[in-house]
């Protein structure tokens, strides 16, 4: 009898464990949020690594950080450059702000609308997050604000969670239109595992 209601429990639980992942708060969310960094770091530093190791950033924006972890190993990878880790939830930022140093900061945001300066950034990191914003074209729209003209945005999200919430982008060629639509170019695409990232560009007037 106990193993169904624990079946039953998780069943009820399930919907609250999702909004968690997308807005942690109390201390459900900063266990998750720990587990995260367990699961989730070893794909945050092999998609930085892709960027390459020569590569210089002067601004680094990193989109739905939790608690930070994924912002500090941007600031311990590039040393030089300013690093901002945002996320929407209160909760998320107060425990990021512990890892504060010089270049690198936190504040509560919504990538849908930062109120950032204009063509700030030179690299901007979201690290499986990009598939809970609940208004992809908006946020898309944001970050190609923000973006400096020759910067990168870099995204890296689970095979499994990316086909789920965003079943028509398991076709890259979808995800090309859909971003060409929006004046962005999908210039590379990778797979580890069950690990995949993105690396997207400014396009005008088709041309890179």
């Amino acid at each position: 009898m106990i193993y169904p209601m624990i079946g039953f429990l998780i069943i009820l639980s399930f919907p609250y464990l999702i909004y968690q992942s997308k807005k942690p708060s109390g201390f459900i969310g900063l266990w998750m949020m720990k587990i995260w960094n367990r699961v989730y770091m070893p794909m945050v530093v092999w998609s930085v690594s892709q960027l390459g190791y020569k590569k210089q950033f002067d601004s680094i924006l990193d989109v739905g950080v939790g608690n930070g972890a994924s912002s500090k190993y941007l600031k311990m990878h590039f040393p030089d450059s300013q690093v901002l880790g945002i996320d929407i939830s209160t909760t998320a930022i107060k425990s990021a702000e512990e890892l504060s140093e010089p270049g690198l900061s936190f504040e509560v945001k919504n990538v849908e609308k930062t109120n950032l300066p204009v063509e700030e950034f030179d690299l901007i990191t979201a690290f499986q997050t990009h598939f809970h914003w609940s208004d992809l074209t908006q946020a898309f729209l944001e970050l190609k604000r923000i973006l400096k003209p020759d910067g990168i945005i870099l995204l890296a999200c689970e095979w499994s969670k990316l086909a789920y919430y965003l079943p028509d982008f398991r076709k890259q060629e979808k995800l090309e239109h859909y971003l060409s639509n929006l004046d962005l170019h999908l210039i590379d695409s990778q797979r580890n595992g069950q690990w995949i990232l993105y690396k997207i560009k400014k396009k005008y007037g088709g041309i890179l």
